[in-house]
């Protein structure tokens, strides 16, 4: 999953893109996100990561 986060965070990236670079279903994602908190939050924070740097480079 650490892969899949370190995609996610990257500006313009988007779940289906990130779960596609390791080989996984966005619905494997987003299922696996409504089950486990623990990886719900580290994909929020990615998620937030990635706005942030699309709005530090305009």
């Amino acid at each position: 999953m650490a892969r899949f986060l370190e995609g996610l965070s990257k500006p313009g990236t988007t779940v289906i893109a990130a779960a596609a670079a390791i080989g996984v279903s966005s619905a494997a994602i987003y299922q696996g996100r409504g089950r486990d908190e623990e990886f719900a939050k580290p994909m929020d924070r990615a998620q937030k990561a990635a706005r942030q740097a699309s709005a530090d480079l305009t």
